[in-house]
């Protein structure tokens, strides 16, 4: 029982992601930055996306999915 108890609060802690989250992976080398927009705003999302790619970042669409969460999808300067 105790093992099991552990093992939940051990799944429920890896589920929690501070945010915003960067998501490697989109297609073509781009990359989605997931977010609360009602806590955080257009401006730290750039910045994340920004620190990220340690330097520029090129905005390519946003779109609030199933999660409810918002997601802004970048692509590093430079990058193919």
């Amino acid at each position: 029982m105790r093992g099991a108890v552990i093992f939940l609060a051990l799944v429920a802690l890896a589920a929690c992601q501070t945010l915003p989250a960067v998501i490697p992976g989109a297609a073509g080398g781009a990359f989605d930055v997931r977010y609360d927009a009602a806590q955080q705003s257009v401006g730290e999302i750039d910045a994340r996306a920004r620190a990220y790619c340690n330097g520029a970042a090129d905005f390519i669409s946003g779109e609030t999915r199933f999660d409810g969460f918002a997601y802004r999808t970048y692509r590093c300067v430079g990058s193919s």
